[in-house]
């Protein structure tokens, strides 16, 4: 392995050693700022806890512009079913197979942690020369941007911003999309379950999942609106009443799984099953070639148990036809850039809590209006049902600059170093650059990092070779800033 390679995951190890789920950064957070003090670097942090490390200039460089470097410390944390992992106490087991590094029955969390990890390597690196840095490393980037969002901009000195949360190595970002996410309550009609009533368990496992923004026009399978499908169908013969449901972890995450029970008179169980079974079959053929781990399990729990209470059938349909009618997946592509997904929808989350129906669902759109449009589809659908829907303010999208002088820095030296033109597009999932921009006129920012494969699920994993470029590339550009070079 390339010999910078190699310090850049050590670092990586050394992170993945401490707990940095989204809102759980403290840890992460000590041994960075340990971590700069033991070099006599200045660390400062804000009110919501993003830490900037400032870097003094090499030699030769002190007249060349402040460059930041951005990542976030915090990382999705998801889990194979039945893994005994803790992402409060356990660290983060990785595997190097052959070319790509993944962990075990976890998210890698390479998406941030690469990030924090080149950007220590970088500046521990006593062969490289570099303009003063601001190692900028925001908190619980995967709920909503939220370190951004509450970021003191006085804290930042420079104009220019590599954000490095970019998951395509030979691909430079330069815009993206905003978002916002509405939550849905409404409460249920409960009633206890009649005698004679079977309770029956249905689960939807196995999908790949993945992230809601890069990865909504995969067309991989949601979770909940295959549960949706399914109690629909079987309603359609049998008065099935909802007992529970839950589905999807994340707001940012294309569901992998969910369970309901439900009960039904228990003469008609066998009927149940024999249109769940069929559907699953069908929805398995529809699925094979992007979610070919789908399963669908009906298993018949037995007589229904006093005091067992479950939605009313009127509810019941209530609620399945709300799943059947909210918006999801890719809502309209670009018209200047047809493969690039303009507007989308994720039905992100279900459950059912004290009573109440609780569904959360996250738009993005790089149009403000048109992201202000579909939330107010997914308003109006919950509306119809008789809830609640509120939506938050979101975060900004983040229009490209083609005047961008870092940019065509950027593209000139991926040139001279691989003999080939790095690609550059506006990507549709939220990005920090969005948000700081808004915070920061008139800076200069472009997103690139190496090759991260399914993020946001188990199948993680990070493809070794492009952090090598990836490195290259930052020490280019770093060296052309020297004082000749601005």
């Amino acid at each position: 392995m390339h010999k910078p390679t190699r310090a850049v995951i050590d670092y990586f190890e050394q992170i993945n050693q401490h707990p940095r789920c989204s809102k759980q950064e403290q840890q992460i957070s000590r041994w960075l700022t340990q971590w700069g003090g033991q070099r006599g670097l200045t660390v400062l942090s804000d009110r919501i806890g993003n830490l900037i490390i400032q870097v003094p200039a090499s030699q030769g460089f002190e007249k060349a512009p402040t460059i930041i470097l951005q990542g976030h410390m915090d990382m999705v944390c998801e889990k194979d079913a039945g893994s005994a992992h803790d992402f409060f106490k356990d660290p983060i087991r990785m595997v190097e197979d052959g070319p790509w590094l993944t962990a075990v029955e976890t998210t890698l969390g390479a998406d941030n942690g690469v990030a924090i990890a080149m950007a220590l390597a970088l500046v521990d690196n006593p062969t490289i020369a570099h303009p003063s840095l601001e190692l900028f490393f925001t908190v619980d980037e995967e709920t909503g941007l939220t370190g951004a969002l509450g970021m003191d901009p006085g804290l930042l000195s420079g104009k220019i911003l590599v954000n490095l949360d970019s998951e395509d190595e030979g691909l430079f970002v330069v815009g993206c999309a905003g978002g916002r996410d509405t939550t849905i309550r409404r409460p249920l009609a409960f009633q206890p379950v009649d005698r004679g009533y079977e309770l029956l368990s249905v689960s939807v496992d196995g999908l790949q999942g993945g992230h809601s923004g890069l990865d909504i026009a995969k067309h991989r399978a949601n979770a909940n609106k295959l549960m949706a499908r399914l109690l629909d169908a079987a309603m359609a013969t049998v008065p099935l009443r909802i007992v529970s449901i839950s589905g999807g972890t994340r707001k940012n995450v294309i569901p992998r799984n969910c369970r309901a029970l439900l009960a039904c008179p228990g003469d008609q169980a066998a009927m149940v099953a024999s249109t769940v079974s069929s559907l699953a079959d069908t929805i398995r053929n529809e699925y094979l070639a992007t979610d070919s781990g789908l399963t669908i399990q009906l298993d018949q729990q037995g007589p229904a148990a006093e005091p067992c209470r479950g939605i009313t059938e009127k509810d019941s349909a209530l609620l399945v036809e709300l799943l059947l009618a909210l918006p999801d997946g890719p809502i309209e592509m670009d018209a200047q850039l047809p493969l690039l997904v303009q507007t989308s929808a994720n039905l992100a989350m279900v459950s059912i809590e004290d009573e109440t129906l609780s569904v959360i669902t996250s738009q993005r759109s790089s149009i403000p209006s048109r992201l202000g449009a579909i939330c107010r589809t997914v308003e109006a659908a919950g509306r119809l049902a008789g809830a609640r829907a509120t939506t938050d303010a979101g975060y900004p999208s983040w229009p490209m600059n083609r005047d961008s002088a870092l940019l065509q820095r950027c593209t000139t030296l991926y040139r001279e170093l691989f003999a080939t033109d790095a690609r550059v597009e506006v990507i549709h999932a939220g990005l920090e650059c969005g948000v700081i921009g808004a915070h920061c006129p008139g800076m200069d920012m472009i997103s690139m990092g190496p090759t991260i494969e399914n993020p946001h699920s188990p199948s993680e994993r990070l493809y070794l070779p492009s952090v090598e470029k990836v490195w290259r590339l930052l020490v280019a550009l770093l060296e052309s800033f020297g004082n000749n070079g601005q």
